[in-house]
């Protein structure tokens, strides 16, 4: 089997959307996926000897958060370091695939995130295959099916095309769960109270301490 490792781009240092989704693909490729934070390895000493194990794996796995139509900081760094050390790399480098989800209702809004992966694979002459933008990321850590059901549906599809050992770049794809925007929203603002409350500030939710 392919050896597989994953970029978790996640600034948050658990139970993210992006690690339960490498989670999710790596039952259904049914293989271990090796997976590394960004924020913490850009931070290791040894940082560039783990970049080079990546640099060996068949297939590189970057997943992430939208973060204001971009990357996370820390992973921008690590693939900024990861492209140094490509270019000194003397074997083939991995296919690489995306994942990124973002709060948003509509999945279109990762499209620019994904063009900047793609990119990257370019500049390191990397073969990209494709990437997967996802709506609703917020939806996920709570439902497991029903309106979610054709994220994972897609995730399935993404782990089906590692296992057939499919090169072919093609377009990227985006998938929103099947529930009105109405209801999302209504879900997010009732987990924003949960957050406040189990955090004390329930009250200051309400506070305009700029208002004239």
């Amino acid at each position: 089997m392919k050896r597989i490792i994953a970029v978790n781009g996640s600034p948050k240092s658990a139970e993210s959307t992006s690690g339960a989704l490498i989670k999710t693909l790596e039952e259904y490729i049914g293989t271990t996926i090796d997976s590394f934070r960004a924020v913490e390895l850009v931070r290791r000493e040894d940082a560039h000897k783990i970049i080079a194990d990546i640099l060996k794996a068949d297939i590189l796995l970057i997943v992430f958060p939208l973060y204001i139509d971009s990357l996370p900081a820390p992973l921008l760094k690590l693939l900024t370091q990861i492209e140094q050390t490509a270019k000194a790399c003397g074997s083939s480098l991995p296919t690489v695939y995306s994942i990124c989800n973002c709060g948003f209702y509509e999945a279109e809004h990762n499209s620019l995130a994904l063009k900047i992966t793609r990119n990257f694979a370019k500049r390191i002459g990397a073969n990209y295959r494709y990437g997967l933008g996802i709506g609703c990321g917020g939806a996920l850590a709570q439902m497991k099916k029903g309106p979610v059901d054709n994220v994972y549906a897609a995730l399935r599809d993404m782990g089906n095309t590692i296992k057939a050992e499919n090169s072919k770049e093609s377009e990227d794809v985006f998938v929103t769960p099947k529930m009105p925007r109405f209801l999302y929203r209504i879900g997010g603002n009732i987990g924003w109270r949960q957050i406040a409350k189990k955090n004390g500030m329930l009250k200051q939710m309400k506070a305009t301490p700029h208002s004239l």
